[in-house]
């Protein structure tokens, strides 16, 4: 009797819980538009310049095909595209690790890029101005407007810019970490222009500070108080950033970033709500916040 007990249980638990291979999902009903490949190992905003470049490229150029994109952590860019912004209906992210799989069924596969979107579109015979086709700075528009930031960061920021009223103050970005490095000595930081931007604005207006170094960051706060100088979090100074091993210090690379993914993103959209923002020049991260500021305003009602 337990015997049979124990096969009839066999047999239901199989059924119940087993491999079904009827379970499986249908074929894609019509032309199947394949997948492109693309990468870049840059810094944030790189990365979505060239995923808003390929974007457009796998819907205008390869007749509406699926973007697979290559996002690996660095320290150049220390988080996964899905931990700060929503999934996109048309882009699959992947990994290094899975190249061996992706790179042979795709339609075409894209070297790793930092190149400009008006350079990747023109490398791609995308007309820049033509009538019937949208231009690039619609292409740009476009692309970007699909990036939005995930719920939980979003009720941080907007939790900020009501606090400190964001909307009237004023905004700034400096960017140092790698800037010599990648510019030289000709184009260096001109922090003095910053200090009279700062010393420029209405006193009992209030500056919204973004940057990627610790050390900026005291610069101000010491120079005008946190009545003044305003910040999402305060950076972690160096030492504190150190990695270690065998219990010394070793130093931190150049394309180090002192703050999270997330850090990062919050302060990016933070700024783009401010009524003046003041960039840094040759830094992409500035025109990451001058974008956002132009789609929050026009259609996602920040501010208004």
């Amino acid at each position: 009797m337990h015997k049979w007990k124990r096969i009839i249980t066999t047999l239901l638990f199989g059924i119940v819980w087993g491999d079904n291979p009827n379970s499986i999902v249908k074929p894609y009903d019509g032309p199947d538009p394949g997948y492109i490949l693309a990468e870049s190992n840059g810094g944030l905003s790189n990365r979505l310049r060239v995923l808003a470049s390929y974007m457009h490229i796998g819907l205008a150029k390869f007749r509406g095909a699926h973007l697979v994109f290559i996002w690996d952590t660095n320290v150049a860019c220390p988080g996964q595209f899905l931990s700060v912004f929503e999934q996109i209906n048309t882009v699959i992210f992947a990994t290094n690790s899975s190249r061996y799989v992706l790179d042979k069924n795709a339609k075409i596969v894209y070297e790793n890029s930092f190149a400009v979107m008006n350079w990747i579109l023109m490398q791609n015979d995308i007309p820049k101005n033509k009538f019937g086709f949208p231009s690039w700075r619609e292409i740009e528009y476009k692309m970007y407007s699909r990036y939005f930031p995930v719920q939980e960061i979003m009720r941080k920021v907007n939790e900020f810019v009501i606090r400190h009223n964001i909307c009237n103050a004023s905004a700034m970005h400096l960017r140092t970490t790698d800037l010599d490095r990648i510019m030289g000595e000709r184009k260096r930081l001109n922090i003095k222009s910053f200090f009279k931007f700062v010393e420029s604005r209405p006193t009992d207006e209030k500056i919204f500070i973004l940057t990627d170094h610790p050390d900026i960051q005291k610069i101000f706060i010491i120079q005008y108080s946190v009545n003044k100088i305003i910040f999402y979090q305060e950076i972690v100074d160096t030492t504190h950033q150190l990695p270690t091993t065998a219990n010394n210090f070793t130093s931190l690379p150049i394309e180090h970033r002192y703050t999270s993914l997330e850090h990062t993103v919050i302060d990016v959209i933070i700024a783009a709500h401010a009524k003046v923002f003041k960039p840094s020049p040759y830094s992409s991260l500035s025109e990451l916040v001058k974008i956002f500021e132009f789609i929050g305003k026009k259609d996602r009602k920040w501010c208004a």
